[in-house]
């Protein structure tokens, strides 16, 4: 199983994930997320170039921070590879988020 590295641009609203989000390590973006969100950022970026896995649990994290950000809020999922855009495009969150 590998772990998940979250490394947040201190320049920005972007989160550079890399690893697996699963079940175990939710709770560590969902933690990462709420921060940004409670600062006040509108546009949240997740740089997904190193992500290797999404399973349900991440997806349910992203809809609740997307849910959370209101009608203003904006959270970009960028350059997800292949196999994660494969699980946002079939669990329909691609309406919902913007996917780059």
């Amino acid at each position: 199983m590998a772990d998940l590295e979250i490394e947040r641009d201190p320049a920005g609203e972007t989160l550079r994930l890399s690893g697996e989000v699963d079940m175990a390590t939710a709770p560590r973006l969902r933690a990462a997320l709420d921060e940004l969100i409670e600062s006040g950022s509108e546009t949240v970026v997740l740089d997904c170039r190193e992500l290797s896995f999404l399973d349900s649990s991440g997806i349910g994290v992203l809809v609740a921070a997307r849910t959370r950000m209101g009608d203003g809020g904006v959270l970009v999922i960028d350059s997800p590879p292949p196999n994660v855009r494969k699980v946002l495009e079939i669990t329909g969150v691609t309406g919902h988020l913007t996917v780059r």
